[in-house]
């Protein structure tokens, strides 16, 4: 043993960087070695758009999608989100947003397509380790590597390549780990390494919401602390390279935005109309209804919120199982900044808050809210039993998991090893296991209702709730 010791010493291996990497290779490997799945309309289209974009075609006529929905039909899918741009129907778009397929294309056309999402959740653990390793310690970030990597839902996504899903958590991700960096090294960072990391940080950040527009809100929380926690420094003296940061800002945020605004121009004649406003499908969000009802006079806001929460916690806690300790710890830092009296801040536990500043524990409510408090109120899942499913439900809310991801990290940290070991190892295996589940229908490790997928809808007869425009055109409403 001391033979070991020494050697371990001679050496300078660090256990859970060894740990992460093998961690990585295990996750990306078992995504690598089982099929693509394409279970949904999204991964057809997207599958498509990235197709097209790579042969230079941002539109396509109707002959076109016609042909290629053919296509899609005998491989077992169908074709929903080309959509017609004018009302003569001969040029089609993709309903989409542009962003990850715009990243997709040099993978595909280099023959490489799964190592894109490879690529992006290498960034993230990348990223999340350093942040969690500046928060606290090596322990920690490891942590939470894993905890990121094994996520089922995370899994399930990461596999799904031609779904914008895992790369709205990794831009974003990426994106406010390095921005989170920059916010609490800013004091000892000359001022063009600051302008890089806050430059990159909001570029990513932004890129996340080309690529996903309900990231919007997110982004809107980091500019704030931004501007807020830089009008403080400067009321302290401390503004000295705020014109260099603000140049990097405006870049970092400009450029998405440009190519963005670019995009829609050329497809869709103007720089402010996005892809969505051509959208029949029921995709708004409770807040959209607020004072409506529906035709028997109900509050079609309390319709949705009830709805989508018979399935919510189920599929909550099936994709994202770390929740059992992410909701108590993230409680447990509110109480401690609210009652920092009554809290040893030296003490195990009371050094959390100080390991989290306050600051950055309200950006990671806001940003909590922003898509779980958001997607509670999707119209969408509300109209199908139970949400779909955990993964048609889930997918929605992979965009949160970052958060979730540093507190559980930095709670679990304190676990002695004898708890935190077989923590660790249930989350990992529970996740691989759902995920080979999920992949091949022929296994039963987990119980069947577990990876159950739905796609039934609430009202017997209707594609769609009974109040959506869809419906009134196609369903019994409208006919």
């Amino acid at each position: 043993m001391a033979l070991l010791i020494k050697l371990y010493q001679k050496l300078h291996l660090n256990v859970y960087r060894i740990v992460m990497g093998v961690g990585f290779i295990a996750a990306a490997a078992m995504v690598l070695a089982t099929p693509v799945q394409l279970p949904d309309p999204d991964d057809w289209a997207n599958y498509l758009g990235v197709r097209n974009f790579s042969e230079g075609k941002f539109t396509v006529d109707g002959y076109t999608v016609y042909r290629q929905s053919m296509e899609v039909g005998k491989e077992g899918g169908i074709l929903l989100q080309y959509l017609p741009v004018d009302k003569y129907n001969k040029k089609f778009a993709l309903e989409k947003a542009p962003g990850y397929i715009f990243y997709l294309v040099p993978f595909y056309k280099a023959g490489i397509v799964r190592w894109g999402n490879v690529l992006l959740a290498l960034g993230t653990v990348i990223v999340t380790y350093i942040l969690l390793k500046r928060l606290r310690d090596e322990k920690a970030a490891m942590i939470g590597g894993l905890l990121t990597l094994f996520t089922p839902i995370g899994l399930v996504m990461m596999n799904r390549i031609y779904m914008d899903t895992y790369a709205s958590l990794a831009f974003l991700a990426i994106g406010a780990g390095l921005y989170l960096y920059y916010h609490l090294e800013r004091g000892r960072l000359k001022p063009w390494r600051g302008g890089m990391l806050l430059f990159f940080g909001f570029f990513f950040i932004v890129y996340s919401v080309i690529s996903r527009y309900t990231n919007a809100p997110i982004a809107v929380v980091f500019g704030l602390h931004w501007l807020i926690t830089g009008i403080i420094d400067w009321r302290k003296g401390r503004s000295a390279a705020f014109s260099w940061n603000l140049v990097s800002v405006i870049l970092g945020i400009g450029l998405p935005a440009a190519i963005l605004m670019v995009y829609d121009h050329f497809v869709f004649g103007s720089a402010l109309k996005y892809s969505y406003a051509i959208s029949p499908y029921p995709i708004k969000f409770a807040f959209q209804y607020f004072g409506q009802v529906d035709p028997y006079g109900q509050s079609i806001v309390n319709q949705i919120l009830i709805y989508n929460g018979e399935g919510y916690a189920r599929n909550l806690l099936i994709g994202f199982p770390l929740l059992i300790i992410g909701i108590p710890g993230f409680i447990f830092l509110l109480y401690q900044k609210a009652f920092r009296r009554r809290v040893d801040p030296n003490g195990k536990w009371g050094s959390l808050s100080t390991e989290l500043p306050g600051d950055i524990l309200w950006v990671f409510t806001g940003w909590f809210v922003c898509v779980f408090g958001l997607y509670w109120g999707y119209e969408w899942t509300a109209g199908i039993i139970k949400g779909g499913g955990m993964v048609i439900f889930d997918r929605f809310l992979l965009p949160g998991l970052f958060p979730i991801i540093i507190v559980c990290a930095l709670v679990m940290a304190r676990f002695p090893y004898k708890v935190l070991v077989p923590a660790l190892a249930v989350l990992i295996a529970f996740g691989a296991m759902f995920y080979l589940q999920w992949n091949n229908a022929s296994l039963h490790i987990l119980p069947d209702w577990v990876t159950y997928r739905t796609l039934e809808s609430r009202w017997p007869g209707h594609g769609f709730a009974p109040w959506t425009s869809w419906d009134i055109m196609f369903g019994k409403w409208g006919k």
